[in-house]
């Protein structure tokens, strides 16, 4: 179930900017530690973003 969703393009560096809405809807903020995480069959890749408390 998708409850918010938003777009945005990776920049030259590499990076993905996540849109306003959506870092304040999952909690987000500076210093918050993500894990990044790849889902689904070879072609049907999803990346999946959760916010974490700690490293471990």
């Amino acid at each position: 179930m998708t409850l918010m969703r938003g777009f945005v393009r990776v920049d030259e560096e590499g990076k993905i900017p996540i849109p306003k809405n959506i870092a304040r809807e999952a909690g987000l903020k500076p210093g918050t530690i993500v894990e990044l995480k790849i889902t689904g069959a070879s072609k049907a890749k999803n990346i999946l973003l959760s916010r974490r408390e700690s490293f471990r």
